[in-house]
């Protein structure tokens, strides 16, 4: 009878099987790293996502108020520089005074736009929305082309107000 003795395989080194999935894992690791979006396009994409929910939330105040006593509009998004903007609502007593109103996730009425991003609009410094959510002038008076704002941080990104309906894609 033979005695019972283990074999022990001295073989060393690594599988076909076992290069091919390491090279498939790097192949997948590479190709992330490679086409992962820059952090500067990230925040510029955010910012334009965020101006894009002021303005929605500055048009759906204005549909939920009335007009001021002489019938121009009550909420006004304000462009006073391009790195900043601010939300306003006139008062009631038809004095032209304006109070500054809370923006949606800000502690404030402005929002200032992250370092290296600046804005520029093709309507001037202010956009007014009448009670149907509309883009109107100072006056109440809908404007006659489509509002652009750019927001520029090498590549530019842009918000459109469509004239007439106030649709902001």
């Amino acid at each position: 009878m033979k005695p019972f003795s283990k074999i022990h395989n001295d073989h060393r080194g690594f599988t076909m099987i076992e290069i091919v999935v390491v090279l498939i894992i790097l192949a997948v690791v590479s190709t992330v790293i490679v086409y992962r979006p820059t952090t500067t396009s990230n925040d510029l994409i955010a910012q334009t996502e965020i101006l894009k929910s002021h303005l929605r939330y500055a048009q759906l105040r204005a549909m939920n108020d009335t007009l001021q006593p002489n019938n121009h509009p009550r909420w006004e998004m304000n462009f006073p520089n391009t790195a900043s903007y601010a939300l306003y609502k006139y008062r009631d007593d038809g004095s032209g005074m304006k109070d500054p109103a809370n923006l949606p996730g800000e502690n404030s009425n402005s929002h200032t736009l992250t370092t290296g991003i600046s804005m520029t609009t093709d309507f001037g410094s202010n956009t007014y929305f009448n009670e149907w959510g509309s883009p109107v002038n100072a006056g109440g008076t809908s404007v006659s082309v489509t509002q652009t704002i750019t927001l520029t941080q090498g590549t530019p990104s842009y918000i459109t107000i469509t004239r007439n309906t106030g649709f902001i894609p």
